[in-house]
C-alpha cells in the first residue's frame, strides 16, 4: 500500500503563506499582469497555490482575448464601412498593430477615437441597430456601449464573461494636473487603412497617446501594471523610447516627466536616458522629488488626498488654478461618469450640487 498523499502546505509557515499567496494572486490579477506571470520560466518555482492561481487567470484572460479580438474585427468594419471610421486605441491598437497578444494584454473596454467626432451619436445607432450593444454613458469626451446582458461574473480578475464595454471617443483630450494632453489630431491624422480596412494610429501616434494616458493615470490612480509593461514591450522592440517632446508640448513636460519616471522605477532603461534627462531639465526639481516619491501602481497609493497630491504636483501658479477649479468644479460629464450613471436633467443637477457640497466641505476641512 503506497503512503498517503503528501499535503499542499507541509509547515506552520507554508500554512501562513496561504493568505499571501491568495493575495498574491489577487494583486497580480487586479494589475493584469496574471497571463504574464504564467508564462514565466520561474513560475514552476512558486507555491503551488499561487502558480494554480496564475494558470488558471491565464486561460481565462485567452479566452477573453479571444473574444476582445472577435469584436474588434466585428466593430471597426462595421463602423468604417457605415461612415464613421474609428481608429483602435490603448490595448486594442496593441492587439492589431500586432505589438502584443490578444491573451497576454487584458481590458476592460474597448476604446475607439471617432476620424469624425460628429459620427459618434451615427456610430452608437449603428452599433445599436446592428449589434448587442446599448448607449449607457454619454459624457464630453465619450459616448459608453454596454451589452444587453452585460454582468460581472467575476469581479477583480480575469474572466471571458465580464463587460466589455465600447467607448466612442470623441477626442483624445485629457486635463492632467492643470495643463492639457490632447493626442487626437495626430492619432487621427496619421492613421492609415490597413489590407482590412482598419485604420491604425502610426508609431510616433502609438507611442504620443500611451505616455498621454500613462501621465493622466499616474497624476490620479497610478499605473496599472500592464500598462506599464506596454513601454517595456516597445521598448525591447525599437529600443529605448524616446522622451523628446514637440515644442507644442512643453507645458505638458511635467506630467509626461512623471510618468516617464514611474515606468524607469519599474523597468530601467525603458527610455534613452539623454532624451529623458533633456525633459526632466524643464521640470522644477522640487516637483521631480514630488512625484518620485508617489507609489507608481494602482492600489499602492492612499485612498484620499488625491487633489493635495495633484496641487503639489501641478507646475505652475496658473495650472494649480487651473487643476483645483477642475476639483472644485467638477463638470456634468464628470459626475454621470462617476457618481450617478442614470440620472438626467434635474436629477443629474442634483448630483452635481451633492458632489460640488462634498469637495467644498472637504477644502474647507484641509484649510
Amino acid at each position: 500500500m503506497g503512503s498517503p498523499a503528501a499535503p499542499r502546505w507541509r509547515s506552520s509557515r507554508m500554512h501562513a503563506s496561504v493568505p499571501l499567496a491568495r493575495k498574491a494572486a489577487f494583486a497580480a490579477a487586479i494589475q493584469g499582469l496574471s497571463p504574464r506571470l504564467a508564462i514565466l520560466p520561474e513560475a514552476g518555482a512558486l507555491p503551488e497555490l499561487l502558480a494554480e492561481r496564475l494558470a488558471s487567470e491565464a486561460e481565462r484572460s485567452a479566452e477573453r482575448g479571444r473574444r476582445i479580438l472577435q469584436r474588434l474585427l466585428e466593430v471597426l468594419p462595421l463602423l468604417a464601412t457605415s461612415g464613421a471610421e474609428a481608429v483602435p486605441l490603448k490595448g486594442a491598437a496593441l492587439l492589431l498593430r500586432g505589438e502584443a497578444s490578444a491573451a497576454l494584454r487584458p481590458m476592460g473596454d474597448l476604446d475607439l477615437l471617432l476620424v469624425d467626432p460628429t459620427r459618434v451619436r451615427k456610430a452608437a445607432a449603428l452599433l445599436a441597430r446592428r449589434t448587442s450593444y446599448r448607449p449607457v454613458l454619454d459624457t464630453p469626451r465619450h459616448l459608453v456601449l454596454a451589452e444587453e446582458d452585460e454582468s460581472v461574473p467575476s469581479p477583480g480578475a480575469e474572466h471571458p464573461g465580464n463587460p466589455l464595454r465600447i467607448e466612442l471617443h470623441r477626442s483624445f483630450r485629457l486635463p492632467v494636473l492643470g495643463v492639457v494632453l490632447d493626442a487626437t489630431a495626430e492619432i487621427a491624422g496619421s492613421s492609415a487603412a490597413g489590407p482590412d480596412g482598419i485604420r491604425l494610429p502610426s508609431e510616433a501616434a502609438m507611442l504620443r497617446h500611451l505616455w498621454h494616458h500613462a501621465a493622466e493615470d499616474y497624476a490620479a490612480k497610478g499605473l496599472r501594471g500592464i500598462q506599464a509593461v506596454d513601454f517595456l514591450d516597445r521598448s525591447r522592440r525599437t529600443g529605448p523610447l524616446s522622451a523628446e517632446l514637440p515644442s507644442a508640448d512643453e507645458d505638458a513636460a511635467a506630467p509626461l516627466l512623471y510618468a516617464a519616471d514611474g515606468i524607469e522605477r519599474l523597468f530601467p532603461g525603458t527610455f534613452d536616458p539623454v532624451s529623458l534627462a533633456r525633459l526632466a531639465e524643464s521640470v522644477p526639481a522640487v516637483l521631480r522629488d514630488r512625484a518620485a516619491r508617489l507609489p507608481v501602481l494602482r492600489h499602492a497609493r492612499p485612498a484620499r488626498g488625491f487633489t493635495r497630491t495633484g496641487l503639489s504636483l501641478a507646475p505652475g501658479r496658473q495650472a494649480r488654478a487651473r487643476f483645483l477649479l477642475r476639483s472644485a468644479f467638477p463638470t456634468l460629464g464628470e459626475v454621470k461618469a462617476n457618481v450617478a450613471p442614470e440620472a438626467k436633467g434635474i436629477a443629474l443637477g442634483v448630483a452635481w450640487l451633492k458632489v460640488l457640497a462634498r469637495r467644498a466641505a472637504a477644502l474647507i476641512r484641509r484649510r
